[in-house]
Order: structure tokens, then C-alpha cells, then sequence
């Protein structure tokens, strides 16, 4: 009898082992972590804003009070600088964006400066459009549209014509109930971000005559500034600086919502999205440069981070590299890589469980063979 029982058992065991065997010739479910790598670092000052023209592999940085900044990524390793456009006066290069060959900069009490690189070695300004402090500025067909003011003192949004860059002409000046700082154009749609009192949505489909459709009040604080915004379809990634990052539905200008916060930042100052990641790149003044999953929008999660020491202030992704200015650190270049995780399945669970019962059985025989050669001893 307990030779079948013995028998049976055996089969039983062996058939779990071997079926656990065939489960991890399934590959593991692998979980890849992010990691970021600083491959190249310049002192370039206060390094602002970045632009990176992809045809060229030329990088524009904007340095605050040193102007802008060329240089050559051929090898992103190894960056080397190739043209400088120096500020005037107390000017301070903040925001900027490239069409064809002209580069239009937010050029704090400077205005809107407009700089030709047709030829690198020899860039031309080639006007300075002197108004209100200049931060942002963005550009759709022949207007530019300029975000002005500083220190509370109340700002505005500047519409000018740059068909002649040489020569911009005022269109329109719209005040805004705190310091406009950041601008982002969006089809007919002009965001702009203010100081204390949220954004601002104007719609230009009739440039002689452009509306406000919408205004979102974010935090009533005095010591919140509005920060950056990104537009992703129907969602609005808002920072702020000294505070945190909301994600918004805008689908409805009229009623506005948040659907998520990222309350572990402490000086959100800018955001960039990756929409072929998913990704939101923050840029935190204390924390560094923080990457979040934003795969569901509502429910926001960190990744990971990368903190030297520095402010970052904001970034540009192309492939897998990431071209970051730094408050301290000046023009940094990190490379986005990946490292392997493992994720343990049933069929591992079912293989430790057969090797358990290997060991049970093995116990059992030696127990049985034991207590039959007792009773063996006391028959005799």
C-alpha cells in the first residue's frame, strides 16, 4: 500500500517540476527603470532656455545676461561652441524660438530681440523691439507674441508684426492682470500664463479683431508665480514656481478643471512633455529635473530623478537625449538609458513549490524506511 501511495506521490511531484520547468522557459516579464546620464557640461553663465535645430545639430542657448550661445552637438559628448551674441546693456536673454534662420529672444528689459544665423559664424540682431520686460515669446506666421513684465508691477501681452524682422510693428497690447511670463500658441489659441492669477486663453482667429475666451485663477497666493504651461490636446501641464505641478482638462473653456496634482515638487519652474514616452520632464529648482508618468493623466507618478546640485530651468528631448539649461551649471547634455527589472511569475512559485515537495517526499521515504526497519527489529 505504501508503495502505490509512494508511487503516486513521485508522479504527482514530478509532473509539478516539469511543469514548472516549461514555465520559465517563458521569459520573465522585464520592468525597464529610466536612469539619466550627464554626458557633457559647459559653463555658459546663467544659462536660460535651449533650442535645438535637429537639421543642423546646432544648439541655441540663451544665457540672461550674456546673450545666446551656438553650439555644435555632432558629438553630444563633446559640444563646442561656434557663435555668441551678446546682450546689451542690463538685458537679460530669457525665452526663445527659431523660424527658418531667425531667432526671436524675450530679452528681459530688452524687449523682443530678433537675431539672423543665417550665417553662424556671423549672426546679425536685427532689431531690438524695446517695450515692457520681455520673458516669452512665440511665433505664428508673420506675428510674434510676446509676454511682458516684471516685479508685480502688472504685465501685458504684445502682439507685433514681423513680416519686415528688421522693423517689427506693434498689432496689439493687451494688459493682464499680473506679470505675463509665458506664452504658448496653440492653432488660434494664445495661453498665457500670469503671475498670481493663472492663465489667460485669447482666441486669434481674426487677427484684427482677437477675443479672451477663458481665464483659469490658479493659487490665490502672493508667493505663487505661474510658471511655464504645455498644451497636450484637451490637457494644460501648469507649473508653478515655489509650488507644484496641476494637469488641467481644457476641452471646455468654460469650465475649466484640475484632474491631478504633482504635490511632491517644491519649485516647479518649468515642464516639458514627451508625448512618445509619456512622459513629463519637471523642472524643479530644489529637486532637479524630476521624470513623471503620465500615462493616466489623473494619477501622476514619479519615475525617477536627476539632481547634481543644480537649478535646472529648461529642457529640450530629441531621441534619447536631453539638452538642459542650469541656472548653475550652464548648458547640460544627459543621455536617457534604461535598465532591466524582473518581475517574478506563477511558474517560478511553481517550481520553488516543487522543489519543497522534492524535499517532503525524500523526508516521508527516509521517515518510512526508519520506521520500517524498527519493526523489523522488534518482529525479530
Amino acid at each position: 500500500m505504501r508503495s502505490r501511495f509512494t508511487r503516486g506521490l513521485c508522479f504527482l511531484v514530478f509532473a509539478m517540476i516539469l511543469n514548472s520547468l516549461l514555465g520559465c522557459c517563458v521569459p520573465i516579464a522585464s520592468a525597464n527603470q529610466i536612469v539619466l546620464t550627464k554626458i557633457a557640461q559647459i559653463e555658459t553663465g546663467d544659462a536660460y532656455d535651449v533650442w535645438v535645430d535637429t537639421s543642423s545639430n546646432i544648439t541655441y542657448v540663451t544665457c540672461g545676461y550674456s546673450g545666446v550661445k551656438a553650439f555644435d552637438v555632432s558629438d553630444p559628448g563633446n559640444p563646442i561652441e561656434i557663435a555668441s551674441v551678446s546682450s546689451s546693456l542690463d538685458y537679460y536673454a530669457h525665452q526663445l524660438v527659431r523660424r527658418n534662420n531667425l531667432m526671436f529672444i524675450g530679452d528681459g528689459r530688452g524687449g523682443l530681440k530678433i537675431i539672423n544665423f543665417g550665417n553662424i559664424s556671423s549672426p546679425i540682431v536685427l532689431s531690438q523691439y524695446t517695450g515692457d520686460y520681455a520673458w516669452d515669446v512665440e511665433v505664428r506666421g508673420n506675428t510674434a507674441f510676446v509676454a511682458n513684465g516684471y516685479s508685480g508691477t502688472g504685465g501685458r501681452l504684445t502682439v507685433v508684426n514681423i513680416t519686415d524682422p528688421a522693423a517689427p510693428v506693434l498689432l496689439e497690447s493687451f494688459t493682464t492682470v499680473g506679470d505675463a511670463t509665458d506664452v504658448e500658441v496653440v492653432e488660434n489659441l494664445v495661453f498665457v500664463t500670469t503671475s498670481y492669477k493663472g492663465f489667460t486663453v485669447f482666441d486669434f482667429s481674426n487677427e484684427t479683431n482677437p477675443t479672451e475666451l477663458a481665464q483659469y485663477v490658479g493659487q490665490l497666493t502672493s508667493d505663487t508665480d505661474m510658471g511655464d504651461i504645455e498644451i497636450v490636446g484637451d490637457l494644460a501641464f501648469l507649473s508653478y514656481w515655489d509650488y507644484n505641478l496641476k494637469v488641467l482638462n481644457i476641452s471646455d473653456l468654460s469650465d475649466i478643471r484640475v484632474i491631478s496634482e504633482f504635490n511632491e515638487s517644491m519649485d516647479a519652474f518649468s515642464v516639458h512633455i514627451d508625448t512618445e514616452r509619456n512622459l513629463a520632464f519637471l523642472c524643479d529648482l530644489e529637486l532637479g529635473l524630476l521624470l513623471l508618468d503620465i500615462q493616466n493623466p489623473a494619477q501622476i507618478t514619479k519615475m525617477t530623478r536627476y539632481f547634481d546640485g543644480g537649478k535646472p530651468n529648461r529642457i529640450e528631448v530629441v531621441g534619447n537625449l536631453v539638452y538642459m539649461t542650469d541656472q548653475e551649471n550652464g548648458f547640460v547634455i544627459l543621455e536617457i538609458g534604461e535598465i532591466s527589472g524582473f518581475t517574478v511569475g506563477p511558474e517560478h512559485f511553481l517550481l520553488v513549490g516543487g522543489l519543497a515537495a522534492v524535499i517532503v517526499l525524500i523526508w516521508w521515504l527516509k521517515k518510512g524506511r526508519s520506521s520500517g526497519h524498527v519493526e523489523k527489529i522488534m518482529r525479530e
